[in-house]
């Protein structure tokens, strides 16, 4: 079993309510995450990776954004995109055009992709800390597992990527010093495959400080080229250039 506190940070229970006999994966198996997390049962792990109410499954979401940024952001060229299928965007090279699939809804697939991201970051946070239960992240809970409330999430747009090496490009940072700015601002910078979101998971404190540190953020993180390099709350995913467009364009 994967247990530590032996209490789910999703849902509160414990056995013999539910059980923790499936691995949890961090970043979803789909995408190609091996880390394995604790503390979250079977029915919390399995409800991420179900679609419900005809919305797709958060796991899904999250998998295919990323895969996308994986596999467009490295080694781009004009045949990359030839090789490359979504089950939700459908992309026209040709045309530089992207649009959500007919069967899925923009507003659905973001909200949920936003979801995937709260969901990666209170698993990666709990197996680094083994605080992943404390009433602080009530929000995260009920926004990531029950899909009640909002929480912003911002994105850092950039005309240069960096991208990571094979064996960096699905881990997510967390330490000290992470934390500590965390609860400082109440957000957390979510670097992954190259990519930097900033996640509101405080509030309180985001409404107090958010907006200053996301001021700090952009002279620190964004690199002036063209002159459009900014950071932006995603409200529809398609505002986000996950087809690396910018560096393929005519």
């Amino acid at each position: 079993m994967y247990i530590k506190t032996g209490k789910c940070i999703w849902c509160g229970m414990g056995t013999p309510e539910v059980t923790f006999d499936n691995q949890p994966h961090i970043v979803p198996r789909k995408l190609g995450g091996r880390e394995i997390g604790f503390d979250i049962c079977d029915e919390c792990n399995h409800a991420f990776g179900a679609a419900k109410q005809g919305k797709p499954a958060v796991d899904l979401a999250f998998k295919e954004v990323f895969q996308a940024f994986i596999k467009l952001g490295h080694n781009l060229n004009a045949n990359t995109y030839k090789s490359f299928s979504s089950i939700f965007f459908s992309y026209h090279h040709s045309k530089h055009t992207i649009k959500i699939r007919s069967n899925f809804r923009s507003d659905s697939v973001t909200r949920q992709f936003k979801r995937g991201l709260y969901e990666v970051f209170l698993q990666k946070y709990h197996k680094e800390t083994g605080n992943g239960n404390h009433p602080m992240f009530d929000v995260v809970r009920k926004f990531a597992r029950y899909d009640i409330g909002d929480l912003h999430v911002f994105y850092a747009f950039n005309n240069i990527l960096l991208v990571p090496q094979e064996d960096e490009m699905l881990k997510i940072p967390m330490g000290n010093d992470i934390t500590e700015k965390m609860l400082e601002s109440g957000m957390y910078e979510f670097w992954m495959a190259g990519h930097i979101f900033f996640l509101e998971v405080f509030p309180i404190a985001f409404m107090s400080r958010g907006y200053a540190y996301l001021q700090k953020a952009a002279s620190n993180y964004l690199i002036n080229v063209n002159g459009n390099e900014r950071i932006f709350e995603i409200n529809n995913i398609l505002d986000v250039d996950i087809f690396m467009q910018r560096f393929n364009s005519k």
